[in-house]
């Protein structure tokens, strides 16, 4: 009894180690992939439009008696449109970095309670208008917060120079007051300067993924623009009119798409 006890037990053993050995197999831990963060190249292109903004400067008279200095009035650069475009480089999920160029051409007006034609004497007044065209080479980093639906939501912040061309720039000079003034009418053609100015932004805003490759990106960016020379005119009683702005900010909404390299 005691041998076929054993034999019996050995084949029902026998017959048990197939089906735990499917058992084990059924209960194997899967494989579980990682996602790899989205990185690569983009191209970038925009519109931009300017909310128009004031600011000050200063207005400088050299002549053989020395150096006279008034502060103008303030400056208002007015209201346009602009272009725009880069190339950038998405580093992970939330890191992109991008190198832009900016374009854009506004008129500028403003004018002086003291004309300079005066001596900067309040019996006369001046007013000057001309346009600014600015190139703005930006570099600039962005934080993406998080991905939902498709929209994604950024700040970001950039250095970088601006260009700064003030063309030809007209003045006029008007009487004011009681006090004689025999200037009154008299215009000029002053020459203006450029310059490359340093400047910084900071910015907010929103992407939609339109496509794997493909995005619309609309935002809103702040950009301090730092003081530089206006404008400057020699008269012919060899007097020269050198004028420097404070510098200006400006308010820009962007409009554009991004699209991705690899």
């Amino acid at each position: 009894m005691s041998v076929a006890r054993h034999l019996l037990a050995a084949s029902l053993l026998t017959l048990a180690t197939p089906a735990v050995a499917a058992d084990i197999d059924i209960l194997a831990a899967p494989e579980i992939a990682i996602p790899v963060a989205e990185t690569g190249l983009y191209l970038r292109a925009d519109a931009t439009y300017g909310f128009d903004t004031t600011f000050g400067g200063t207005q400088s008279l050299v002549g053989t008696g020395g150096t006279a200095t008034n502060r103008m009035g303030d400056w208002r650069l007015d209201d346009g449109f602009g272009v725009g475009g880069g190339i950038g480089y998405k580093a992970s999920d939330w890191l992109r970095f991008d190198a832009t160029v900016d374009s854009w051409k506004q008129d500028v007006s403003g004018g002086n309670g003291a004309g300079w034609f005066c001596g900067f004497d309040r019996s006369c007044a001046s007013r000057e208008g001309g346009s600014i065209r600015a190139l703005e080479v930006m570099g600039n980093a962005y934080v993406d917060l998080g991905t939902v639906a498709g929209f994604t939501p950024y700040v970001g912040a950039g250095l970088g120079a601006v260009h700064v061309d003030y063309g030809d720039v007209a003045g006029t000079v008007i009487c004011t007051g009681a006090a004689a003034c025999s200037v009154a009418g008299s215009s000029a053609a002053y020459d203006g300067d450029a310059s490359w100015r340093f400047a910084y932004a900071v910015s907010a805003g929103v992407s939609y993924d339109v496509t794997d490759n493909l995005s619309i990106d609309t935002g809103y960016r702040y950009l301090n623009v730092q003081d530089g020379d206006a404008y400057r005119f020699d008269a012919a009683s060899g007097a020269r009119l050198v004028a420097e702005d404070d510098g200006f900010d400006r308010h820009t909404i962007r409009a554009g798409l991004r699209f991705k390299l690899w």
